[in-house]
């Protein structure tokens, strides 16, 4: 029984570990990307405190397209910034910062932030939510 409870604390674990964007460029094939953003199902940051957050993006084997990164909805009085506007099909280093910080008078709570990737030169733009919970001071 101890084996069990053990099993699936690690399946919860793994599967809320990582907020994960359904597939871009051409889905159904291997000519795809996602955004990935490791950590818990929610970050957490006091209002007027920075925290930055890592975020990648995993190419299929066939896709060989640039990666074109931007901050789409946001909570009102966070200002959220990326690292990296382009993850360029050139690049290795598919790594970048989601760098999170709420004005001191920001609402206290959980919010979305949505991060974009939209493929150069054509196919599906995909995006990826991570909750940021604001708390008070």
């Amino acid at each position: 029984m101890r084996v069990w409870y053990i099993a699936t604390a690690a399946l919860v674990t793994f599967g809320l570990g990582c907020n994960k964007s359904p597939e871009g460029g051409t889905p159904g094939t291997h000519a795809t990307f996602e955004i990935m953003v490791p950590g818990p199902a929610s970050q957490d940051v006091k209002q007027g405190d920075t925290r930055t957050l890592d975020g990648s993006v995993k190419r299929g084997s066939d896709f060989k397209k640039d990666v074109h990164l931007s901050v789409g909805t946001k909570p009102e009085k966070v200002t959220v910034k990326l690292s990296k506007d382009t993850i360029k099909a050139s690049e290795n280093d598919t790594k970048f910062s989601i760098v999170v910080t709420p004005d001191k008078d920001a609402p206290v709570g959980e919010h979305d932030v949505m991060i974009t990737g939209k493929p150069d030169g054509g196919g599906e733009a995909t995006t990826v939510k991570v909750k940021v919970k604001v708390e008070g001071k």
